[in-house]
């Protein structure tokens, strides 16, 4: 196959580089990838990673028009630097390793103030990864890649995939408990998140005793979760990294830098192993996990207690044997003394930072979270949408209240599908919510408004933002009536005939004001009612059913959190009408 005329000329552009000589031409694989080898020469001292030339692979696919630098296997570097991929031999009997750097970033990188885009041109675009790439080992040589008050990146290691993953959470005081433990190393229960796959929790720390020492706070759904299965905990004092930055990839590598912090992993592996043997459940792999002190800038103080895990760690059961060897406990404590120190390799476990600020960081600058506790008064399409949104933007403790069933007609705007139908909103909608993120903590109410009973009422007094989306004017007279025994922040949302718009009332009182609510809603300028376009809805008893579609409810649903979430900063009263126009544009009226 010819050489494309673009590769071509890629190579007539270097073909005189002072840093960069290629050693053969382009070629192309069964997959489509054309490749071309060549050396890269260092413009600092070498290093005992990195030599004065390296050998790298620049691989160009035409679809995409991807071009990623790997280094080679033969005379490439094998050591992983940071802001690279784990440096592991390639698969598929390709020339290169798999560690590409990462020369993609266009600003901070390297500790560089700032770099361009790369080009779209295919030719443009090959030359400055080269480029780059020159850049990126002199910076590694010189210790530069990472530099103080950059975000922390913590290694790679070797086997990690995207699942399976675990999951965990900390405390404000976790630095402090994990620094004055009273033991090394411990049990941790695993609780697997419902219906998801291969994704975990770490739920309950325990001492080396399966005493409890520690509860991760999770939302409702996880909590409540039975353990899946136990693994064993180890607290470090720092980050078990090698040099230049990459997780050890052999037991013997992690077990002689456990030493240099004083955990002997051969005695921690025997304790568990002759632990789990006195246990009912003594068989199967468990899953190391090693935490330690974590600062967010480079060179800043530790301000998280952080976990990375080992997979498929065997420990010996009662029926472990092996040949040569008597069949006896002796033999059993020998084994897992011995595994830590073999040079077999390591699978790391991908692990996660679940608290809230962390996984909400897809939300956007100015969200945070919200300690206050919140009732939606309405389950119907606009107060589930209004819900989901809260939780997910960071609202995790919430009351829904609503006493009907949802039916099929409802399912065409509501949040909910057909396995709730028959089920009572609150309820079905509250179960949903806790599904949602790991922190949700979601109850339903299956009640009407004003209360019932004393103890719904006082339930109902305990909530700090109260958010009406039953679009009644008798459900505000009824929170006007009701004593909430206390301020509270109320907001009202209505959405007005053929969702043409949104009423938001917001008001921070020790009751609801009702009258001046209606008042304000009457003195916006909002379209009349015209029930002459309403459509009935079944046979029977005439009832017009509110005309909008389901993206209508999601438009105002979203309108509603932010003003919910606006309410909940600034309490002050103030009435909002927010009006659609025909092109879709959204405008703004305060009354």
């Amino acid at each position: 196959m010819s050489v494309p005329e673009v590769l071509q000329s890629v190579f007539d552009r270097i073909v005189d580089h002072p840093r960069i000589r290629c050693t053969s031409g382009w070629s192309s694989d069964s997959e489509g990838r054309w490749s071309v080898p060549f050396l890269a020469r260092l413009s600092v001292a070498p290093t005992d990673f990195i030599s004065a030339e390296t050998a790298w692979y620049v691989v160009f696919v035409p679809p995409t028009k991807s071009v990623t630098v790997y280094p080679a296997m033969i005379g490439g570097i094998s050591a992983t630097f940071p802001h690279q991929s784990f440096n592991r031999e390639g698969s598929g009997g390709v020339p290169w390793r798999a560690g590409n750097p990462c020369l993609d970033r266009p600003a901070a990188v390297f500790g560089r103030a700032f770099w361009s885009g790369q080009p779209d041109a295919v030719e443009e675009k090959i030359v400055w990864h080269l480029e780059r790439l020159l850049i990126w080992i002199d910076a590694a040589a010189t210790g530069e890649l990472a530099i103080e008050g950059e975000p922390m990146e913590l290694p790679a290691g070797p086997g990690q995939t995207s699942f399976p993953v675990v999951g965990f959470v900390g405390a404000d005081d976790d630095l402090v408990f994990w620094q004055g433990r009273t033991c090394e190393w411990g049990w941790v229960d695993l609780v697997r998140l419902p219906m998801a796959k291969t994704t975990y929790a770490m739920k309950t720390f325990r001492d080396p005793h399966l005493v409890p020492i520690r509860e991760s706070e999770w939302g409702r759904k996880i909590a409540d979760a039975a353990p899946a299965k136990t693994s064993v905990w180890i607290a470090l004092d720092s980050l078990p990294v090698l040099a230049p930055w990459e997780l050890p990839r052999t037991w013997a590598a992690l077990s002689a830098h456990l030493d240099i912090q004083g955990v002997h992993l051969a005695d921690v592996l025997e304790q568990a192993g002759i632990n789990r043997r006195r246990r009912r459940q003594d068989h199967g792999t468990i899953t190391l996990f090693l935490g330690f002190p974590l600062a967010e800038l480079i060179g800043g103080a530790p301000s998280k207690y952080h976990w990375i895990a080992v997979g498929s760690v065997e420990l010996s059961d009662r029926r472990t044997r092996k040949n040569g060897f008597r069949a006896i406990e002796q033999t059993r404590r020998f084994l897992d003394r011995a595994r830590p120190t073999a040079n077999s390799p390591l699978t790391w476990l991908r692990t996660v930072n679940w608290e809230p600020d962390q996984i909400r960081t897809r939300s956007g600058f100015g969200m945070g979270m919200f300690s206050q506790r919140v009732l939606i008064i309405g389950a119907g399409s606009l107060g589930g949408a209004v819900a989901e949104n809260l939780v997910r933007m960071g609202v995790t403790n919430m009351g829904i209240l609503d006493p009907d069933l949802l039916d099929v007609g409802n399912l065409t705007r509501h949040v909910l599908g057909m396995d709730a139908v028959g089920h009572n909103k609150a309820t079905a909608l509250a179960n949903a919510l806790s599904l949602t993120m790991p922190d949700a903590n979601i109850a339903g109410i299956p009640a009407s408004f004003p209360p019932g009973t004393h103890e719904l009422a006082e339930e109902l007094r305990s909530f700090d933002v109260i958010v009406d989306c039953t679009g009644s004017d008798a459900a505000l007279d009824a929170m006007a009536e009701f004593d909430w025994g206390g301020e509270k922040t109320f907001v009202s949302l209505a959405m007005t005939w053929r969702a043409e718009g949104l009423l938001v009332f917001i008001a921070s009182e020790a009751s609801f004001p009702a009258i001046d609510a209606k008042e304000s809603f009457h003195e916006m300028d909002v379209p009349p009612t015209e029930f002459g376009d309403a459509h009935m809805e079944g046979i029977g008893c005439w009832h017009p059913v509110f005309p909008a579609t389901a993206a209508d409810v999601r438009m105002w649903s979203a309108v509603g959190a932010r003003a919910t979430l606006e309410a909940m900063r600034s309490r002050e009263r103030r009435c909002l009408y927010y009006r659609q126009g025909f092109d879709g544009t959204v405008e703004k009226r305060s009354g």
